[in-house]
């Protein structure tokens, strides 16, 4: 069913300003009209990518969404989505062209690598019903408040600055909650890096891993992350709260022989069952050190932790370490979930992940999911659980104790851990 007046004045974006970047004047004459009739009123247009990387300056110029071609003379569009992306600019892109829809989703590919906020990719011409569809999505798309004052006071932190945060235990988890999809229940969350800086505020890894990379620091942050979710996983099971958190595992660690051992100590240490742990590692991290990575993770297994191999899809020789490694779930990359909707490609990938997941008798879960949409799709498609704004933001171990005593009236329930698929290697 087509929009309605009523829907489309609904759109809460019609407030902001939206750049049109085409060399064809017919076009953007097209495209601006089509806007106006949706109730946009601030909308600027520009010739070409050059033109349009005047108008956006340093800050982006006040513009929130950039309307782009991608072929045009001089400066094309995806120069321009690239000259977005290094300068860091505070604006969402849409993409339009004639082009067959490979090459366009192929842009919008190369859109969300230079690190830039894609709205979505359509094809010419823009019509209303296309735009409509889009800027449903723009809200729920908004981008996590963290490093905001650090990214506007062009902060870029020294290795030794991050490495005296290390020293006054300024790095913590934040918590994204995930959903069963079946049952509307949240059953997990996934622990994700913090700094908590004493000016800047709370800064995303986008700001230290860079510098924690160059030092050989990620191990260290690995057990950090670890031992301080394993203490909030026991206040969550002393509020009653049954819930799994899951880690995100380190390829140096796992080349420890002993490292499934001293994972196995740490979270005893905190009267935590390793039923109620989930650690992640991805595709490429599965295939380094292959011998001690599968004793490793086959310790884990014996002693009952959950395994999950994360952004699947988007590594190498993905079914081969699905064949060997004893995984419990599979975490489907948020580059699928994101043009599933308008690409029957991505769609038909997750359709195979999740169908082989069932053969395995393992668990899907998807991320970044931030609409209803996408998240009714999923579960049309037969996926388990999601992740993502349109569940929860990431939260501290404090605000996500609250959240979900919130979410079930204030009242704990028992304290089960979710069922983590069947153990194929022992218990």
């Amino acid at each position: 069913m087509p929009p309605t007046n009523a829907d489309v004045h609904a759109i809460p974006v019609r407030s902001l300003r939206f750049l049109i970047v085409d060399d064809d004047d017919d076009q953007r004459f097209l495209l601006a009209g089509t806007l106006a009739r949706m109730g946009m009123k601030n909308v600027v247009e520009a010739n070409s990518g050059r033109a349009a990387l005047e108008l956006l300056g340093r800050d982006g110029g006040g513009v929130d969404i950039v309307i782009t071609d991608l072929q045009m003379p001089d400066v094309d569009g995806m120069e321009l989505v690239r000259c977005i992306g290094q300068r860091r600019l505070p604006v969402a892109v849409i993409l339009i062209t004639a082009l067959a829809g490979d090459l366009l989703q192929s842009a919008a590919s190369m859109t969300e690598a230079y690190k830039v906020r894609i709205i979505g990719a359509i094809e010419k011409p823009a019509t209303k019903e296309k735009l409509f569809t889009l800027l449903t999505r723009y809200p729920a798309v908004e981008a996590e408040p963290v490093a905001a004052a650090a990214v506007a006071a062009g902060f870029v932190p020294t290795t030794e600055e991050v490495l005296n945060g290390f020293a006054g235990a300024q790095f913590e988890p934040f918590f994204q909650a995930i959903r069963d999809l079946e049952t509307g229940k949240v059953v997990g969350a996934e622990a994700l890096a913090r700094w908590r800086h004493p000016v800047h505020g709370i800064l995303g890894p986008e700001v230290f891993m860079p510098p924690l990379t160059r030092a050989g620091f990620l191990d260290e942050l690995s057990w950090i992350m670890l031992a301080l979710s394993a203490m909030e996983a026991r206040r969550w099971q002393d509020a009653g709260l049954p819930v799994a958190v899951s880690v995100n595992l380190s390829a140096m660690s796992l080349a420890d022989p002993g490292y499934a051992d001293s994972v196995t100590e740490i979270v005893s240490a905190h009267g935590i069952e390793p039923s109620r742990m989930i650690l992640e590692l991805t595709e490429t991290e599965a295939i380094l050190n292959a011998a001690a990575a599968l004793e490793n993770v086959t310790r884990l297994r014996m002693n009952g932790f959950g395994l999950a191999v994360d952004d699947y899809g988007v590594g190498y020789s993905s079914m081969h370490e699905l064949s060997r490694m004893p995984f419990t779930e599979i975490k489907i990359d948020r580059t699928f979930v994101k043009s599933a909707l308008a690409d029957a490609r991505p769609r038909l990938m997750i359709e195979q992940i999740i169908s082989i997941a069932r053969q395995l008798g393992l668990k899907t879960v998807a991320e970044g999911v931030e609409t209803r949409v996408e998240s009714d799709m999923l579960k049309r498609l037969g996926c388990d659980w999601i992740q993502g704004y349109f569940v929860a933001r990431p939260m501290s171990g404090e605000d996500f104790v609250a959240w979900m005593l919130e979410q079930r009236g204030g009242l704990p329930q028992a304290a089960t851990a979710p069922a983590l698929g069947p153990k194929r290697f022992g218990t």
